[in-house]
């Protein structure tokens, strides 16, 4: 089975871990070339770890000109995309090429442009057509398929994000020391994240939970109005901003407690970080999540925009280091025995000899 893998050399957000990950495990079994538009972070990632990476250079243009190219000679079975840029290339060679083409889904592209209606209008609307001239949809939840199905899809199959729970874990990045307890969330500061509900909660609790900190790990729109809420909360180095931060296993070993406050998700990679450091969640119940975080079990769900619910729940786990290593530890229970990398490459082989096979579903 020949797969080639397409996306953005310069995204960095879940979607990049995504396609690292699942190619790391994808070839363990045979070799499964990723192509990247343009260069940037995720291009240079791969090429580090010793990926298969070509790099298409120039335009638009160019870059479906490249890749025409190169697929015309290789003949894959399946072009797999990810990402909006790599889904209207795709879409625009599918019936040039006679190449089966399918996407995966890494977030609800009806709200990937909220608070920007110019990119919504141009750039979600070649999205969305992109997306209805795929041969299969890939989704990272069985909630995401579900809602893709609702609209009109047919051929949607689900693969959860995975992760490698034999590696060691990492020396904290951000220690904190003494008695303080570290809330941790990871994110781009878009608004579908919901921030500014977090930096509220967190402004809340802080008032009861003298110990407690917030790292807010991050970058993107949002950023100046996130600091200047931060600001204003006066909490002063209570609140981290870190950036964009390239060392995430540090990051989550520095962690006492992750939190989720998005409006949507499919299944962020905070919650399997999460379960490979044995720290519980408290997280809105959207997408996936709720396939990880069971309430009062492996953390604590949380109605969306709800800043006193989350203060609420920081402010009981920060004061009880017990209920937070019981929450951790079933977390981590449950993320080994179902969210492994191994399960995630098994699970994506399948989906591909699915498609392949003309399988509407596994």
């Amino acid at each position: 089975m020949k797969v080639f893998h397409l996306i953005s050399g310069a995204d960095a957000g879940g979607a990049r871990t995504h396609v690292l990950s699942l190619l790391r495990e994808l070839n363990k079994t045979e070799p499964v070339p990723l192509l990247t538009l343009g260069d940037g972070p995720l291009a240079r990632e791969a090429a580090a770890e010793g990926l298969s990476c070509r790099v298409l250079r120039g335009g638009f243009a160019s870059c479906l000109r490249q890749l025409g190219t190169l697929l015309s000679r290789e003949r894959p079975d399946l072009l797999h995309c990810h990402g909006a840029r790599a889904n209207l290339t795709g879409a625009l060679l599918k019936e040039r090429l006679s190449l089966r083409v399918i996407s995966t889904v890494h977030s609800d592209w009806r709200l990937d442009y909220m608070g920007r209606p110019l990119a919504r209008v141009g750039y979600g609307t070649l999205n969305a057509a992109a997306l209805r001239r795929m041969d299969a949809l890939v989704c990272v939840s069985d909630a995401m398929a579900e809602r893709v199905r609702a609209r009109g899809f047919q051929r949607v199959f689900s693969v959860y994000n995975g992760a490698d729970f034999s590696l060691p874990r990492s020396a904290p990045s951000f220690p904190g020391g003494g008695d303080t307890v570290t809330a941790a969330a990871a994110a781009r500061f878009d608004p579908v994240k919901d921030l500014p509900t977090l930096l509220r909660g967190f402004a809340a609790a802080a008032e009861r939970a003298p110990g407690l900190r917030l790292l807010l790990a991050g970058a993107g729109p949002e950023d100046e109005r996130l600091r200047a809420l931060a600001r204003e909360t006066g909490l002063g180095g209570r609140i981290l901003f870190p950036g964009w931060v390239e060392d995430m296993e540090g990051f989550w070993a520095s962690a006492d407690i992750a939190v989720i406050s998005s409006l949507s998700e499919t299944f962020p990679y905070t919650l399997t970080m999460a379960a490979r450091y044995g720290i519980p969640v408290v997280s809105t119940p959207v997408g996936g999540v709720p396939a990880l975080v069971e309430n009062d079990v492996t953390g604590v769900l949380f109605p969306v925009g709800d800043a006193a619910a989350l203060a609420d729940a920081l402010v009981r786990l920060s004061a009880d280091t017990e209920r937070r290593r019981c929450l951790g530890r079933e977390l981590a229970r449950r993320g080994e025995a179902s969210f492994s990398l191994s399960s995630m490459g098994r699970r994506q082989w399948a989906i591909y000899e699915a498609i392949l096979s003309g399988k509407d579903e596994l």
